[in-house]
């Protein structure tokens, strides 16, 4: 949403110097067939709203997107308008989706900004002119979109995290493979606002999270703050949040819970969902 809003300022801002991202770029290299970087993922079933929202460039021009500023998409199913970023420039535009798979981008404007470095603006470009078809895949947590040209020769590979599952009020059953028998220790997860709150089952938590586009399951924390109550169980506290900051992943386990883990794959914490009536 903060991007999306962004995005509408700066374009009202830059209409003026904007212009289409296609029309006289003949310096526009053709981009080489993209490696997905997921050959085993699950084919999901073709529909046209499974293109909607926000999705970071995975891969484009044969070359794999990094950096920290990623180029991304967001589909707007609402207005069929396309917003985001190629690395460098604002775009906007038009698409059209259907549930056989086809696609068209048209309308495309951006803004005028030259940047010293953003070596895939032309190819994410050029993929968003020619792309006419799509397809969607799905790998653990992650979500692949391919955009394809006439032939179905892939141009573009986007990547979304479907992290949503951690949303919620969640209580610590465990801290660092050991049972928590304080019931007080509970936190409160918003993917989309990137925060985290809750209690350490002595003082207020507040905190960011992130997830890292170049990894699977995906979560830390950071920036986590607390009230400063002197409290009986300090220990529980103390482990709740050190083992909150080396958290690295999360997956679902069994019985509505999350299983997170740090770098090197050691359980930290064990999740439960709390019931919200």
């Amino acid at each position: 949403m903060k991007k999306i809003n962004l995005l509408i300022c700066a374009m009202t801002l830059t209409m003026a110097t904007s212009c289409s991202i296609f029309k006289g770029n003949k310096s526009v290299k053709e981009p080489e067939p993209v490696e997905t970087g997921n050959d085993n993922a699950e084919k999901t079933t073709v529909n046209a709203s499974n293109i909607a929202g926000e999705w970071n460039v995975f891969s484009v021009g044969g070359k794999k997107v990094t950096g920290e500023e990623r180029p991304y998409i967001n589909f707007n199913l609402e207005d069929h308008r396309i917003y985001g970023s190629n690395g460098c420039n604002i775009i906007n535009g038009d698409f059209t989706a259907k549930d056989d798979s086809s696609l068209k981008i048209e309308n495309m404007i951006t803004t005028m900004m030259a940047c010293p470095d953003a070596p895939f603006e032309n190819d994410i470009n050029l993929a968003l002119d020619k792309a006419r078809y799509f397809s969607i895949s799905r790998q653990g947590h992650e979500y692949y979109l391919v955009l394809l040209d006439e032939s179905r020769k892939s141009l573009m590979t986007l990547r979304h995290h479907n992290m949503d599952f951690l949303n919620g009020s969640w209580k610590i059953e465990e801290i660092n493979g050991h049972d928590n028998d304080n019931d007080e220790v509970r936190m409160v997860i918003d993917i989309s606002e990137q925060r985290v709150h809750g209690n350490t089952g002595c003082n207020i938590l507040n905190g960011a999270l992130m997830i890292d586009p170049d990894k699977s399951n995906s979560i830390q924390f950071s920036n986590l703050a607390t009230t400063r109550m002197m409290c009986p169980d300090m220990a529980t506290e103390t482990a709740f949040l050190v083992a909150l900051e080396s958290v690295e992943y999360a997956k679902k386990g069994k019985n509505n819970t999350v299983i997170m883990t740090d770098k090197n794959n050691r359980p930290m914490l064990r999740l439960k969902r709390i019931d919200v009536k």
